[in-house]
């Protein structure tokens, strides 16, 4: 077997391997560098590419990066695991989405690919990180959180030919409901849409929420799909689950809040909304009724502000358009 490297994680032949891969530089001069895991198994086949924590407060993904490793079995897999479980570094130190050392730059990484070498630190964080994925990966999934614990969908892109059709295959191998086959004209700059259109298949995972707001047996969940998509991939033997029919959008919309006060949500994610669903209920500070949040668009309910407190101009609602069972 030839040798892997990607950074400072090395593999001669089967089996796994950690180390850093250096994407810049800390004001105090030492390398900021992410974590890496390398799997290889005993067979050929295909590299599959995990990320999570582009956005550094959206652990949930690196959880599940870290119980797919420690149940990996090597000598049962085909092809390669490359894993880079906490992204944005120093936002994650932060406890934040973007790095603290942005500044006015803006930062959000996963805008940001394929990067630049003499941009922002996210750009040139991005590039040192799309080089390996574009060098080493044949299929990609990017893992992310919303806000609340009951946040649960995937979008792929809606890419022409085998990108597209190799990208919706794992989709349904994955299998969340609500899955969005993602215009090639939106999210620009994500790892996902730039990758497809290198020609590599992907997937962007929405699981949980930022923070703690996440449970075990999601992990667990999110950890046997994975699986179930290496099964489709021909990457671990095994039946593949079918999960029936998903349910398919055009779009999505961002809905922001036009007051703000004490605010307790109406209702979760994976409901069905009319235009004029009551989706929460805001409360002043003497605990009086303050107004209604009433949904702009029918639609899916994807993520939905958790409360308890809300300003206005914050995400109310992220809406799927035009739901269909396909």
């Amino acid at each position: 077997m030839a040798t892997l490297r990607i950074g400072t994680a090395v593999l001669e032949g089967t089996g796994i391997a950690r180390g850093y891969l250096k994407v810049g530089d800390m004001p105090d001069g030492r390398p900021m560098q992410v974590p890496v895991l390398l799997g290889r198994g005993t067979k050929p086949g295909p590299t599959l590419w995990l990320h999570g924590c582009v956005h550094g407060n959206e652990a949930c993904g690196a959880f599940v990066v870290h119980r797919l490793f420690r149940e990996l079995d090597t000598a049962a897999l085909s092809g390669t695991i490359v894993a880079l479980p906490i992204l944005n570094i120093t936002a994650f130190r932060a406890k934040q989405r973007m790095s603290p050392f942005e500044g006015f730059a803006g930062g959000d990484l996963n805008r940001s690919f394929p990067g630049r070498t003499d941009g922002t630190l996210t750009e040139q964080m991005a590039h040192a990180i799309y080089t390996e994925l574009k060098a080493h990966a044949s299929y990609l999934i990017d893992l992310h959180t919303a806000m609340t614990a009951d946040v649960r969908w995937a979008l792929f892109p809606n890419a022409p030919g085998e990108v597209g059709k190799k990208s919706e295959s794992m989709a349904r191998a994955f299998g969340f409901t609500s899955t969005l086959p993602a215009p090639m004209d939106i999210l620009a700059g994500s790892a996902m849409m730039v990758a497809a259109h290198d020609g590599i298949p992907s997937l962007i995972v929405e699981a949980g929420g930022k923070g703690p707001a996440f449970t075990a047996a999601l992990v667990s969940d999110v950890v046997e799909r994975l699986r179930n998509v290496m099964r489709q991939l021909g990457m671990v033997s095994g039946p593949i689950a079918q999960h029936g029919p998903l349910t398919y959008f055009s779009n999505f919309a961002w809905v922001r809040a036009v007051q703000g006060g004490l605010f307790q949500r109406a209702v979760h994610c994976g409901e069905r909304l009319k235009v004029g669903t009551v989706l929460g209920h805001y409360y002043d500070l003497w605990g009086q009724p303050a107004g209604e949040a009433l949904s702009p668009h029918a639609g899916v309910v994807l993520a939905i502000h958790p409360g308890p407190v809300m300003a206005s101009g914050e995400t109310l609602v992220h809406i799927g358009l035009d739901p269909r069972d396909v």
